[in-house]
């Protein structure tokens, strides 16, 4: 492994930006690179690498997952950035309606602070399922799950406001 490691840090970080197209800087394809080398060879040393295996393959997989990694995150981060950017706070707008603002908007403040609140928040503000998915870092399936379970729980708090024929049966 030490006798690989020059020739592998001279061609793998080059090998990642070409790969990335060039979305990756060399630095961070360096890094990647390095940690990739480190980690197999910790396992190398653990005994967690079978003899027969191939370690140039092994650490071009190692080192692309590492880089892959590193773009999901990163477009994860700037697909957050573009709905933040444009989504307006509720206040900026005007709403029209007495009831939100009167009743909807209390209650949804009034939630405790967690992923139930955000999402209905978000949603409040026209943003979509995948939108608000990017935005707080969590996969489709758990946004309409929690915003399920917020309305559920809005549905209680405004009960008494909820005309007879649009209650839920249940």
């Amino acid at each position: 492994m030490e006798d690989y490691y020059a020739t592998y840090m001279t061609g793998m970080p080059l090998f990642l930006r070409r790969r990335s197209d060039k979305r990756l800087s060399l630095e961070a394809c360096q890094d990647i690179a390095q940690e990739a080398f480190l980690n197999v060879a910790r396992r190398i040393q653990s005994g967690e690498v079978d003899e027969g295996v191939n370690i140039v393959a092994y650490l071009t997989t190692a080192a692309k997952n590492l880089a892959y990694s590193q773009m999901r995150a990163r477009r994860h981060l700037e697909l957050a950035d573009e709905v933040l950017e444009t989504v307006s706070e509720p206040a900026d707008e005007e709403c029209g309606d007495d009831a939100l603002e009167e009743l909807v908007w209390p209650a949804i403040e009034a939630m405790s602070l967690s992923m139930r609140k955000q999402v209905v928040y978000w949603q409040s503000q026209g943003l979509r399922d995948i939108e608000i998915a990017a935005a707080l870092g969590v996969p489709a399936e758990r946004v309409h799950r929690e915003r399920h379970k917020a309305v559920v729980e809005l549905r209680r708090a405004l009960g008494d406001f909820i005309r007879d024929q649009h209650r839920n049966k249940s």
